[in-house]
């Protein structure tokens, strides 16, 4: 299993309207919707967050909605 992905995009922009199709692109089996940066995630998860992303570290990958969306359209 993968480590989690976060997604970091304003609030209102769309990040669960892509959120299915994320999940599926990206390899992930649950959508952590609103992340509050202090939940604990696990390999597999999509977190969805407004949060800034500095100082997340290693343990996740992160994305902005629209990286993760350019992934999504070259696979």
């Amino acid at each position: 299993m993968s480590k989690p992905v976060i997604i970091i995009a304003p609030q209102g922009i769309g990040k669960s309207l892509c959120a299915a199709d994320l999940l599926k692109s990206l390899g992930c089996v649950r959508v952590v919707e609103e992340w509050d940066g202090k939940a604990p995630l696990l390999p597999g998860d999509l977190a969805l967050t407004s949060l800034d992303g500095a100082g997340l570290g290693l343990a996740y990958q992160v994305f902005s909605l629209a990286a993760a969306m350019e992934l999504m359209s070259a696979a």
